[in-house]
């Protein structure tokens, strides 16, 4: 990965709409849901507190590359359960809060030919029981809560997110190398870029989202300062 890419990664986390739009709505999700290994309390409001850009699954931090992952891999999941069971009718997901309307959800269409498709409604008008992450058919001009549909659904997504948060684990793991100098590029709410100086990818240097770094160094650090990472930490040099 390039400077430019590198770069290109920070500006989208803060400003891509995609990526603020793909928080908004995942956080949504798990504020209503119990993800394995990584709980959250329905009465715990971090969701609701929480910067767009700076997403985490209980206390666990999500960075940008695997938030992407999470938004393709729901949008899959969704698309083949509408393929199969598409003799019941038309799947409707409801997704998010409608913006500035708390009162209406927004809906999306889950076939793959309406994927983009999206309509609004006020939640008075939806079948009682109707929430967040809630599955839905069109029945005549009404909707009905698919209950059985809704869970299954609950259950392959949070065990794409459980097997996303292990990926991501796994790969920080990977670029945390011993003896290796990190130097910093930006930070942003917890957050820090680092090039790996001694890991030269195509194109130019290799670019890291640290979302593990100690807290007196990451106040204290600014761009171009340097780290080397040894015994499992980092350290100034």
């Amino acid at each position: 990965m390039n400077l430019d890419l590198v770069n290109d990664l920070f500006n989208n986390l803060k400003e891509n709409k995609f990526v603020q739009n793909f928080i908004k709505e995942l956080s949504n999700y798990l504020e209503r849901n119990l993800i394995t290994n990584h709980k959250i309390s329905k009465e715990n409001n971090t969701w609701n507190n929480l910067l767009a850009d700076n997403l985490e699954i209980g206390s666990k931090k999500i960075i940008s590359k695997y938030k992407n992952e999470m938004l393709l891999e729901r949008t899959n999941i969704l698309q083949n359960y509408a393929l199969e069971t598409i003799d019941k009718g038309e799947m409707y997901y409801v997704y998010n809060i409608a913006t500035d309307r708390k009162n209406e959800y927004n809906l999306c269409i889950c076939n793959s030919n309406k994927s983009h498709e999206v309509i609004t409604k006020k939640i008075e008008d939806l079948p009682k029981g109707t929430t967040l992450g809630s599955v839905l058919r069109k029945q005549g001009e009404n909707f009905i809560l698919e209950k059985e549909d809704t869970l299954a659904i609950e259950n392959q997504i949070n065990s794409m997110i459980n097997e996303k948060i292990k990926e991501q684990d796994q790969y920080l793991n990977s670029k945390r190398i011993d003896g290796h100098i990190y130097e910093v590029d930006e930070k942003y709410l917890g957050r820090i870029w680092l090039y790996d100086l001694n890991n030269k990818a195509t194109g130019g240097l290799e670019g890291i989202e640290e979302i593990e770094f100690p807290k007196d160094l990451y106040d204290s650090a600014k761009k171009g300062d340097k780290f080397v990472y040894q015994n499992g930490e980092y350290q100034k040099i």
